[in-house]
């Protein structure tokens, strides 16, 4: 009530900060530029801790829980819907997966309608895990950790580790191979390398020192693990990141190289 004479209420009823999933409300008809109290909302809904995604639908004027329609472990594109019609097309990804179109009557029935990267099965990919740890102050902390395919766990590899900020939400996400300041997975996996992207919890005012208590640690949790070479380690980052490599490097000897 913009009058304030009523109170606010919750549409999710908090289902998303008691389950740690994220909402962000979702527009199909991309020419309306208000909500329609009458029709049912679309939610695009992120698992906050396992990095799993879907959608989720709810009413404003029904007091109830929001309904789960679909989730995945994926990364979901924007969905479309037909203006005239019950058909719906979005995009859906993971690391190994490119994001072909789908479509379909409905968020639940999809069938891939496009082959956009066939070329993809010729070369060697890989695999992207979740993997957690605790910072040097004792804060749980996320990470994505890319193999090569075919990763021997009985072997030693060189890893790269690279960050900005926070990556983990990037789990799913596709990456082309390429070349530029930052670390693409895709290509190191592919030549043979771990590539490791650590997420950062910041004292505000302390950015290196924060780096290092919570990526040292997460590197070691790895290299515990027998698979990662001790010796072959090296760290990157561009920007803001690139400040922080150059602190850590005065800061540890745990890197072969930095850049």
């Amino acid at each position: 009530d913009p009058t304030g004479a009523r109170a606010p209420r919750v549409v999710t009823d908090s289902v998303g900060r008691k389950n740690s999933l994220v909402f962000r409300l979702v527009g199909l008809e991309r020419e309306e530029r208000f909500i329609d109290p009458s029709e049912p909302l679309l939610f695009r809904v992120v698992n906050d801790e396992t990095r799993a995604s879907g959608f989720w639908r709810d009413r404003l004027r029904v007091v109830r829980p929001p309904e789960q329609i679909v989730m995945a472990d994926k990364a979901f594109g924007t969905p479309h819907k037909a203006r005239d019609a019950e058909v719906y097309m979005l995009t859906q990804s993971t690391f190994q997966e490119f994001p072909n179109l789908w479509v379909g009557p409905s968020l639940t029935q999809l069938t891939k309608v496009t082959d956009a990267n066939p070329q993809q099965s010729q070369y060697r990919w890989g695999t992207a895990e979740l993997v957690r740890w605790l910072s040097a102050d004792g804060v749980p902390l996320k990470g994505i950790l890319f193999k090569p395919e075919n990763f021997d766990p009985t072997r030693q590899y060189p890893m790269v580790v690279y960050f900005y900020e926070q990556l983990s939400q990037g789990l799913h996400s596709y990456s082309n191979p390429a070349g530029r300041n930052t670390v693409n997975p895709t290509t190191y996996v592919s030549n043979g390398y771990l590539v490791f992207f650590p997420d950062i919890h910041y004292e505000e005012g302390y950015p290196g020192p924060s780096a290092i208590k919570s990526i040292v640690p997460g590197v070691q949790a790895l290299i515990n693990q027998g698979f990662v070479k001790p010796d072959g380690i090296g760290i990157a980052g561009q920007s803001w990141g690139g400040y922080q490599v150059s602190y850590m490097v005065t800061q540890s000897k745990m890197f072969a190289a930095g850049f």
